[in-house]
């Protein structure tokens, strides 16, 4: 059998697309090819259009090949002579049945049902495909087989509160609320003031500059890639910093809900003083963790990982606790605008002594596996899951979680390897439809239920070492039957033999 697999984000690309729409396919890509090359040959193909010649060519040595895409069904080529097999990840409870734009694509079901079998990522997803294509349509849940890999760390002694870790991040930024070079940030409605005022100067030159360059004539209709684009970046960024003009042919969209009272934003202009926020520089740096740490990792322009939530409920619940450490590992190549959102966001809340640490740059394998190794919990508090990669990674690593039960996690969390936060839904918008039209749920983060799950955490590494254990062992065994390559490779070997 030979694989053949793609995905538009590539290893030349990556480093350049981190927190792009679906740049996190290429990560799952990588995490199928050990269980793909157990089951037969696999190429990297690196344009689509290589695909059919390969495929001939493995036809005529008398082998079967199939083409897997990961990539959206929307992004899926449908005009191939090999088999074609969408893998995707989807965290809502409903799959797109529409098409809009004159683009037939949009409608997922359309899609699935021209390739005749999928592959994805969730129970959640597996039925809300079969409810639009029905019970017996091939579709199976496989989720990246990303436990194997971490034997050695946990063969490790877990880290614990007393001993102190130093990281080195080769090449990065590190903002730490220890650190007294943030006085800036300390809270008080100065501080603030400065802050925002300093982050609007650093974007009116770019903002100029693109009024600069904007024609008249752009209020034509846009074309339905620039809408989709538009639309996608809506969804996945998160606004909080005060709007710039918008380019006259770029109405910014609605807002789809009313904006948290606890967001940043809305504060009064102000004199720019370009020396109130603080340099964001690449660098060495050196960073000590001691205590409990908890930690998440993730895009943070990505609105559905809700950070707002994550910091606000951390430093309330710790605010008079020093040994408590949240810390974010943040994804994305751009990173100044979403660094300086947090600070301003943790500078109009009360004074708290617990630590924050914001962490974005390269960590080797060695010092990755020592951020894991001294992480007490791995955090999510997301609106929704296609499989959450960072969280099935720390739980198959014995890190019990602080996560909500829904979506994909439905599929691994409960309160044998979580301390759970409740969730109520909400209706929202397919996150590639232009129109906003309400045609799915997303989960909404009961904040109260956070503060008490970050609570319970706490109390149960620093006072019940046992139940902790437990819980560690849980997730451990719970990530085997889950997303180890014994697991992966029996799923998709019944799924081929039954489309075979």
């Amino acid at each position: 059998m030979r694989f053949l697999v793609h995905s538009e984000v590539n290893s030349a690309r990556i480093e350049v697309s981190l927190g792009l729409p679906d740049y996190s396919y290429y990560f799952v890509l990588k995490e199928f090819l050990p269980l793909l090359r157990g089951l037969g040959e696999v190429t990297v193909v690196e344009q689509v259009e290589e695909v059919d010649s390969l495929y001939r060519q493995a036809r005529e040595e008398g082998e079967e090949c199939v083409f897997l895409s990961f990539a959206p069904p929307h992004k899926t080529p449908l005009n191939l002579q090999c088999p074609t097999v969408p893998v995707f990840a989807w965290e809502f409870d409903s799959i797109p049945n529409q098409q809009w734009l004159e683009d037939d694509r949009q409608n997922w079901a359309a899609v699935l049902q021209r390739c005749g079998r999928a592959i994805t990522h969730s129970g959640l997803t597996v039925e809300a495909t079969r409810a639009e294509l029905g019970a017996a349509f091939p579709v199976v849940s496989i989720p990246a087989p990303v436990w194997d890999k971490f034997a050695p760390l946990r063969q490790q002694p877990a880290g614990l509160p007393s001993e102190p870790i130093t990281l080195t991040v080769r090449s990065g930024v590190v903002m730490d609320t220890h650190d007294l070079s943030l006085a800036p940030y300390i809270p008080n409605a100065d501080a603030v003031a400065r802050a925002v005022a300093s982050a609007r100067a650093r974007e009116l030159p770019v903002a100029a500059a693109k009024a600069e360059v904007a024609e008249p004539e752009a209020k034509a209709r846009q074309s339905l890639a620039r809408i989709t684009l538009r639309y996608l970046v809506e969804w996945y960024r998160l606004a909080w910093r005060a709007p710039v003009a918008p380019v006259a042919a770029e109405p910014a969209p609605a807002r789809m809900e009313p904006p948290n009272p606890v967001e940043p934003g809305g504060l009064p202009d102000v004199a720019v003083d370009e020396g109130a926020m603080p340099a964001l520089p690449f660098g060495e740096h050196r960073l000590t963790l001691s205590g409990v740490v908890f930690s998440a990792v993730f895009n943070p322009y990505d609105g559905r990982k809700n950070w707002v939530d994550m910091l606000t409920a951390f430093c309330t619940a710790f605010r008079d606790n020093p040994e408590a450490t949240l810390l974010f590992k943040l994804g994305h190549h751009e990173y100044e605008s979403a660094m300086n959102d947090m600070l301003m966001c943790m500078a109009r809340m009360p004074a708290f002594e617990c630590r924050v640490v914001l962490l974005h740059g390269y960590l080797d394998r060695s010092e990755f596996d020592e951020l894991i190794r001294h992480t007490a919990y791995i955090v999510n508090a997301s609106h929704g899951e296609g499989q959450c990669l960072p969280l099935m990674e720390f739980l198959s690593c014995g890190k019990p979680a602080v996560a909500p039960r829904h979506s994909a996690m439905v599929d691994y969390i409960d309160e044998s390897v979580a301390f759970e936060v409740a969730t109520w839904l909400d209706a929202t918008a397919w996150p590639h439809d232009p129109r906003l039209a309400y045609r799915t749920l997303r989960h909404q983060i009961d904040w109260a239920s956070l503060v008490e799950a970050y609570r319970a955490a706490f109390q149960c590494y620093t006072q019940q070492p046992e139940r902790y254990a437990r819980m560690s062992n849980a997730a451990i065994e719970r990530m085997r039957t889950h997303c180890s390559l014994e697991a992966g490779r029996g799923r998709l070997e019944a799924f081929l033999a039954a489309c075979a």
